[in-house]
């Protein structure tokens, strides 16, 4: 782990690529602290655990989803799994009142009742670009997320099946690389 330290207002960060250690991209970039992450540090120092930012993320996961089966249209199994892993990024008993989770759920609700196909909401509609910039939490994906994931979508699903690209089986695939250590690409 490594330790950043803060005490000016802004800091320029150089991109890395993290699957070839050294190589830095050209580009510097000034950001602004966050306040959240000041905040939950003691107000100035922050830590970067190293080995988690080479991690898939559940939100990255998410959206992985929503580009393989993204003309779907939500279905409640989708929501289920959506549900289990947002819960799964935030923790136990925190609900984000206007989260992907919600939208899905309202989406499979809406989607029940629609008249036609194409007024239907699909999975690419609640995630596409949305998971990351909806859930706070930059959690890497272990297997009990993904085993979460996929439990509540079979519940949800008819014939308890999953969908062979859906939102379980993307978390899967993520927890795989993790737990074996391959990089994105």
């Amino acid at each position: 782990m490594a330790q950043a330290k803060c005490g000016v207002d802004s800091q320029t960060y150089a991109q890395i690529d993290t699957c070839s250690p050294g190589r830095v991209f050209d580009a510097a970039v000034t950001v602004a602290p966050s306040d959240d992450e000041r905040l939950a540090h003691g107000g100035c120092r922050a830590v970067v655990d190293e080995e988690q930012d080479t991690k898939v993320k559940i939100s990255e996961a998410l959206e992985a989803a929503a580009r393989a089966v993204g003309y779907d249209p939500v279905e409640r199994s989708d929501a289920a799994a959506i549900r289990a892993a947002e819960a799964r990024a935030v923790g136990t008993g925190v609900d984000i009142p206007a989260g992907i989770a919600a939208q899905a759920q309202a989406a499979a609700d809406a989607n029940a009742t629609a008249a036609h196909a194409e007024d239907k909401i699909t999975i690419g509609d609640v995630l596409k670009w949305n998971a990351t910039a909806k859930l706070p939490s930059g959690k890497a994906v272990t297997r009990e997320d993904a085993a979460a994931a996929v439990e509540a979508e079979a519940a949800h699903a008819p014939g308890k099946a999953t969908k062979p690209y859906g939102v379980g089986a993307a978390l899967t695939e993520a927890a795989r690389r993790n737990q074996e250590g391959t990089c994105r690409k």
